[in-house]
C-alpha cells in the first residue's frame, strides 16, 4: 500500500519480470558470493510505499542495466513478505532502496531512494565498487594496525569504516584509550573526534566536550554543513541506541541534545518532540506513541498555510533556475537550453509526514479520537500537496468514519491521478468497489 510521497512525478509503466533478480535467501546469496566472489546487490523494497517501488521497477526494466546488475552482482529483490526482510532491515538499517553488500554480510554502499533514472542506479554501482575496492583495503589496515597499534593507522582505520558505513563505537573508545595524555586536550584531536560524531554520553563524547572553550574553539573552526552534517548522525546513532536498549532517560538526553543545537527556540522544541516520538515509535510503545503523534503534528502541522509554503517553494525553484547553468540542445528549428535542478519542495515534505501519521492511525487503531485526528492530517495533507497516496489515506478514513459518499468521491480522485500518471490503479478501484458494495471491512488491516 503506498503511503509516501515523491519529491517529483515520475511516468512509468506497470508489472514487468526481473531476470536479474535471483529467486535465493540471503544465506544461499552470501554462500554464492564467497564462491563467485561477487558482491551482493538487495533491492529493498517498501512496505508502504508501492509507488516507491514502481518508480524503481521502471529503472531496473532498462535492459542495460539489468545485464550490468547480472554479471557483476548477486542480485536480490527483498518484498515485505520476504522471509529474509526483517533480518535484513535489522543488519542495515534500512526498510527501503539498494544495499551493496560484501559475503561477510557488511555493508558497502547504501542508496536509500527510488528513481526512475537508470544513470542514477549506474552512478551508485559505480560508487558501491569503489568503495569495495576501499573495503579490502579495511582489512589490509585492520591487519596493519592489530600488528602495529599505530595510532595514525587507527585514525585511517576509523575514517575508512565510517565512509562505509560501518561501526566506530569501539573501535573509538579504543583510539581514546591509546592516545598519548598530551593529544587528548590537542585541537587536531578533538576535530578528529567530533567527526567520527560519537555517541551521546560515550567516553569519546565526554573527552570531547571536557573543556567547553576548548570544544567551542574546535566545533566552530568547522563549516556549518559539517557540523550539521555530524550532529545528525550523532542523534540518529544515539537513537537507535535508546531504542535498542528501550531506555527512555537515554532517549530524553537524546531529545535535549537535539533541542539544544537548535538556535531557533520553536525548532528546538520540535526537534525535541520528534525524537522522543520516534523512540516510542522504535519501541512500539502505541499508547505513548498515539498521544504524542496527536500533540506534535496538531502543534507543528495543523497551524502552517499551505498557501504560504507553496509560494516559498515556487521562490525557491525559480531562484534555482535563474542560478543553475544549462546545456543548449537544438532541435530541429528550435534552440532550447535544458537544466537539471534537484529540490524537493516543502508542501511535499509536509503532505509525505502528515499522510504517513494519518495512515499510521488508520491500519493500527480503533479510537474514535485518534481517528478524527487522522482524518485531519490526511485531509491537509491533500491541501499541502495532492497525491493518489494522500486521497487514497483520506478516502479509507472518511470511509472507516461512516462518510460513505465524500469516501467514494475522494477514492475516484485518487483513481483517476493515479492513472494520470501512469500507474497501476487496481488495487484503489478493489477498495472502491467495496466501498460502493457497502463491505464493512474494505482492505486486510
Amino acid at each position: 500500500m503506498s503511503k509516501k510521497l515523491l519529491a517529483a512525478t515520475f511516468i512509468l509503466s506497470s508489472s514487468f519480470s526481473f531476470s536479474q533478480f535471483q529467486n535465493i535467501s540471503l544465506d544461499e546469496a552470501l554462500n554464492k558470493s564467497k564462491k563467485t566472489n561477487q558482491l551482493i546487490f538487495i533491492q529493498l523494497e517498501s512496505a508502504t510505499c508501492s509507488q516507491c517501488n514502481e518508480v524503481a521497477d521502471k529503472a531496473f526494466q532498462d535492459q542495460e542495466l539489468a545485464s550490468d546488475l547480472e554479471q557483476t552482482f548477486i542480485c536480490l529483490k527483498i518484498t515485505p513478505d520476504h522471509p529474509d526482510r526483517q533480518t535484513i532491515a535489522s543488519l542495515y538499517q534500512s526498510s527501503f532502496g539498494s544495499l551493496f553488500i560484501d559475503n561477510d554480510k557488511a555493508l558497502i554502499h547504501k542508496f536509500p531512494k527510488s528513481t526512475t533514472r537508470v544513470a542514477a542506479y549506474k552512478e551508485q554501482i559505480d560508487i558501491a565498487l569503489a568503495k569495495a575496492s576501499e573495503d579490502l583495503r579495511i582489512t589490509e589496515l585492520e591487519k596493519e594496525y592489530n600488528e602495529s597499534k599505530d595510532v595514525t593507522l587507527l585514525e585511517a582505520l576509523l575514517v575508512k569504516r565510517k565512509s562505509l558505513n560501518l561501526e566506530t563505537e569501539l573501535l573509538l573508545d579504543e583510539y581514546i584509550s591509546v592516545l598519548p595524555a598530551d593529544s587528548l586536550t590537542s585541537e587536531r584531536t578533538l576535530s578528529f573526534i567530533a567527526q567520527m560524531s560519537p555517541v551521546i554520553g560515550s567516553k569519546p563524547d565526554q573527552l570531547l566536550r571536557k573543556n567547553p572553550p576548548l570544544f567551542n574553539k574546535v566545533w566552530y573552526s568547522m563549516d556549518l554543513g559539517a557540523r550539521i552534517s555530524i550532529n545528525s548522525l550523532i542523534i540518529t546513532k544515539s537513537l537507535r541506541k535508546a531504542v535498542k536498549e528501550k531506555n527512555e532517560s537515554y532517549a530524553y538526553k537524546v531529545a535535549a541534545f537535539a533541542k539544544n543545537i537548535n538556535t531557533n527556540p520553536q525548532s528546538g522544541s520540535k526537534s525535541f518532540d520528534r525524537v522522543i516520538l520516534s523512540y516510542f515509535k522504535g519501541i512500539n510503545d502505541t499508547t505513548n506513541y498515539f498521544s504524542r503523534a496527536v500533540n506534535y503534528y496538531n502543534r507543528y502541522y495543523l497551524s502552517i498555510n499551505p498557501d504560504s509554503v507553496k509560494s516559498r517553494d515556487s521562490s525557491i525553484l525559480k531562484k534555482l533556475v535563474r542560478e543553475t547553468s544549462g546545456t543548449t540542445v537544438k532541435k530541429g528549428d528550435s534552440v532550447f537550453i535544458r537544466k537539471q535542478i534537484s529540490y524537493s519542495p516543502a508542501v511535499q515534505v509536509f503532505a509525505h509526514d502528515l499522510n504517513n501519521v494519518a495512515w499510521d492511525f488508520y491500519i493500527t487503531t480503533q479510537n474514535l479520537f485518534y481517528l478524527q485526528n487522522a482524518l485531519m492530517w490526511a485531509k491537509k495533507a491533500n491541501e499541502f500537496y495532492e497525491s493518489p497516496e494522500a486521497m487514497d489515506t483520506y478516502a479509507r478514513l472518511l470511509y472507516k468514519m461512516g462518510y460513505k459518499n465524500e469516501a467514494i468521491e475522494w477514492m475516484n480522485k485518487a483513481i483517476l491521478l493515479r492513472k494520470t500518471r501512469g500507474f497501476n490503479s487496481q488495487e484503489y478501484e478493489t477498495v472502491l468497489l467495496k466501498m460502493k458494495n457497502n463491505n464493512a471491512k474494505i482492505d486486510t488491516y
